[in-house]
């Protein structure tokens, strides 16, 4: 398709980073966009400039590692629209100590921020799109899940656990005409990027628009298919 004219995206993370420069992109193509993110400040003003340069946004408060904001920001487009076409999910939060210095609470909070958050919308957004046959389902991991790195012990293992999530959601929903990718970059030039790691060269970072490329050739191309769910993006130096 020549663009996303007439379809529906739910992008869950929305508020700032790769979501907000996604659902930026997805309402220039012509897709009405729910953001949704935790922060009311961030997310509503991101869908007010949505809307201010021409754009169809609605903005969702929520946190989508609970059952039932996830549920309420999937029922959000479909409300909305009466259809879902996309969703994608940037949600998801980082953790850079030594394992032994890791607590169980930050450690059950890395796997609630990025594994949860994951299986819920994921859940929520197939209950839509499965009866319809079709749909798009990208979920952001990290290139720490396949290679791992010293330090993001937990990191790596939810990210991990999104990856292995997403090639086995991929097989169960294809023969439906649904699409589950997993996208694995590198470091990116995010905010939470900067919080994480303040002293990171910038030279080694991916721009979050190489990212957002190809969530816009998928869901510009229902008919492509990937042997592969899992899309590695890093940069050459």
């Amino acid at each position: 398709m020549a663009d996303l004219t007439g379809t529906t995206a739910v992008v869950v993370g929305a508020g700032r980073g790769l979501g907000l420069a996604a659902a930026r992109a997805l309402a220039r193509e012509g897709a009405g966009v729910v953001l949704a993110a935790r922060t009311a400040a961030e997310v509503e003003a991101a869908a007010a400039e949505i809307v201010r340069a021409g754009g169809q946004a609605r903005a969702v408060v929520g946190d989508a590692a609970r059952e039932a904001d996830a549920d309420r920001m999937i029922a959000a487009a479909t409300g909305w629209t009466g259809r879902l076409d996309l969703l994608l999910v940037c949600a998801g939060s980082p953790l850079i100590k030594p394992l032994v210095d890791v607590t169980l609470e930050e450690w059950e909070h890395l796997f609630a921020m990025n594994m949860r958050t994951v299986f819920l919308t994921n859940r929520a957004a197939l209950r839509a799109m499965l009866p319809a046959g079709r749909g798009l389902v990208i979920n952001l991991a990290s290139r720490a899940g396949i290679t791992g790195a010293p330090n993001v012990a937990g990191y790596a293992a939810a990210k991990a656990g999104v990856i292995g999530f997403s090639r086995a959601l991929a097989l169960e929903a294809k023969p439906r005409g649904v699409r589950v990718i997993c996208l694995a970059p590198g470091p990116m030039d995010t905010p939470m990027r900067w919080q994480a790691t303040p002293d990171f060269d910038r030279a080694r970072l991916i721009a979050p628009e190489a990212v957002v490329d190809q969530v816009l050739y998928l869901a510009r191309h229902p008919t492509v298919s990937l042997e592969d769910p899992v899309v590695p993006v890093s940069i050459r130096l």
